[in-house]
């Protein structure tokens, strides 16, 4: 009989652990975070759009999508771009920073934040005025990555010409151009690509990393 009970009692044992595990949970910390400031958020994916945006980053391989983030009493929010999935609708996205980091329904492995250092009130204000604008624009997802158009951006030139518009002399970034490879040459319908690298903002004086996470 005791016997019994231990088998039982070690099976139980094993159910809870393995039911803990089966549950654990991969998180972002944000509250570290200063409300008084600015930041960009990045994360780098396993969808078939984050592995090919990450190939042809400057120089770090993680990152696939950034947005900018701003603390907006009660809660922190992710203003980002994306391709929207309903015709019609705007590609930008206003979410919490949690949403913006789900690491399971965004298939992230890699997540960091930097700060926007050495932010003056006036260049707060104007950040503030053009996100401002952007959300009354229906802005567009530049499929060719080319457009001259303001309306149509994606991710890494949506936060581009935020920070330009806040200051072209300390947040000047280049394009990169790059010959792509055969099978993303075929998905994106061009042989070569000149655009803003997600991980071009990591290689500017004024913004700084604070965290990295690496989820498995």
């Amino acid at each position: 009989m005791i016997q019994r009970f231990s088998f039982i009692a070690i099976g139980w044992c094993l159910c809870v652990t393995l039911l803990h595990c089966k549950k654990r949970v991969y998180e972002v910390q944000t509250d570290f975070l200063d409300k008084e400031k600015w930041y960009l958020v990045f994360r780098g994916t396993n969808t078939k759009e984050g592995l090919v945006s990450k190939e042809y980053n400057k120089s770090n391989n993680k990152p696939s999508h950034v947005g900018i983030c701003m603390y907006q009493d009660p809660e922190w929010l992710v203003y980002h771009v994306l391709s929207p999935r309903k015709k019609d609708s705007t590609a930008l996205i206003i979410e919490n920073i949690d949403s913006f980091f789900d690491v399971e329904k965004e298939s992230i492995y890699n997540a960091s934040i930097y700060v926007i250092d050495n932010l003056t009130t006036y260049e707060i204000l104007k950040l503030k005025r053009q996100l401002q604008k952007y959300e009354k624009l229906n802005l567009q997802f530049d499929l060719s990555f080319k457009s001259k158009d303001t309306t149509k951006v994606y991710c890494s030139k949506f936060v581009r010409d935020l920070l330009r518009n806040v200051n072209n002399r300390k947040f000047k970034v280049e394009t990169s151009k790059v010959k792509l490879k055969p099978l993303h040459s075929v998905y994106l319908g061009q042989d070569s690509l000149e655009y803003y690298p997600v991980d071009v903002f990591q290689c500017t004086d004024d913004i700084l990393l604070l965290k990295e996470w690496t989820f498995e």
